[in-house]
């Protein structure tokens, strides 16, 4: 059964650059363990220094193996150190999808 991830990152005001460089890191290489990012949105409203990301993994399963890769990837001490400075707060829930939403979506 297919599981949705949404991860609320509530980011220090300040210089994103660092912070969306990492994230295109870290994106590329959860997808290549299979993980799909559906969207993501940089808040406007509410909480400004806010994103919210919505992924999609096979299963919880799924989900550990993504989170292996990016153990063992060369780059992860970096990642983890831009993304220890720029979070201030992490929130992830997982789902699955809702019977009301229309087929096709």
């Amino acid at each position: 059964m297919a599981i949705y991830i949404q991860s609320t990152l509530e980011l220090r005001p300040g210089d994103m650059t660092r912070f969306n460089a990492v994230m295109c890191d870290l994106v590329s290489i959860v997808e290549a363990a299979g993980w799909t990012l559906v969207t993501a949105v940089s808040q406007i409203s509410g909480r400004l220094h806010t994103a919210i990301d919505l992924w999609l993994v096979d299963d919880m399963n799924h989900y550990m193996t993504g989170v292996a890769a990016l153990r063992a990837d060369p780059r992860f001490d970096d990642i983890a150190k831009v993304l220890a400075e720029t979070i201030e707060r992490e929130t992830l829930v997982f789902g699955v999808r809702a019977p009301w939403v229309p087929e096709g979506r």
